[in-house]
């Protein structure tokens, strides 16, 4: 998993070349970080952003910050990428995981190159957990409060969601803890800030309260942390 671009190399088929080819005009100089691997696992072509991306991974690694270790997680990604290629050509899959403090979405395509072996188009990319702004939902009699609450959630850091989910699921600030591997003060400190956002738009935090579940808006909070439980593997 290294930079690289096979696009000119003779061994490959022409058709090949030119998949490659049309990949590296859409992606060379794009934030997207994009590979592609044949069936023997070998990268044929990946971008500087992919490069950039997996010395990260290296890094968060060598810092023992990361979930796991690089090995796993090139493991993991692996596996995943041989559950695209079983499926076949013009499949695609996703995944989440995590890295350290952030989180990132992996996309694989088994590429429909005719005649040819399977060959794998990787994309990552970072994963945001914000909900969408500006869908129209039906929420009662206070149409005003849906926006009040896509405006806190809007302003408050993601780092800072994911202890404040557990919080308002009833999870202590120990448990808490545990589950996102930072202290129990900078998990309160996190929540108490995010407490402060939420009464500027919110005449108490309470109300706030009251108003994710009158809304059903709890669920945007139990889906973070369901997905945080997921790319953690807990």
């Amino acid at each position: 998993m290294c930079a690289m671009d096979r696009s000119s190399d003779d061994s490959l088929s022409q058709s090949v070349r030119d998949a490659l080819n049309h990949i590296k005009e859409l992606y060379h100089s794009s934030p997207v970080s994009v590979c592609v691997r044949n069936d023997r696992h070998e990268v044929l072509y990946a971008n500087s952003s992919f490069q950039q991306v997996y010395d990260f991974f290296q890094l968060e690694s060598n810092k023992s910050i990361f979930s796991g270790n690089s090995v796993k997680l090139e493991y993991i990604l692996s596996q995943f990428e041989f559950d695209c290629m079983s499926l076949g050509k013009g499949c695609v899959l996703c995944k989440n995981f995590s890295c350290g403090d952030y989180y990132f979405q992996v996309r694989m395509e088994c590429m429909f190159i005719s005649d040819e072996c399977l060959y794998v188009l990787w994309q990552i990319n970072l994963l945001i957990q914000l909900p969408l702004v500006g869908r129209k939902i039906e929420f009662g009699d206070n149409p005003n409060a849906d926006v009040s609450f896509e405006f806190v959630i809007s302003k408050i850091p993601v780092r800072n969601l994911a202890v404040l989910s557990f919080s308002i699921l009833g999870f202590t600030y120990a448990e808490t803890a545990f589950y996102v591997d930072l202290p129990v003060s900078t998990v309160r400190k996190r929540v108490e800030k995010s407490r402060e956002i939420i009464k500027e738009s919110f005449s108490s935090y309470s109300i706030f309260i009251m108003h994710i579940y009158k809304t059903k808006r709890i669920f945007f909070f139990v889906d973070f942390v369901s997905e945080l439980f997921d790319v953690k593997n807990l």
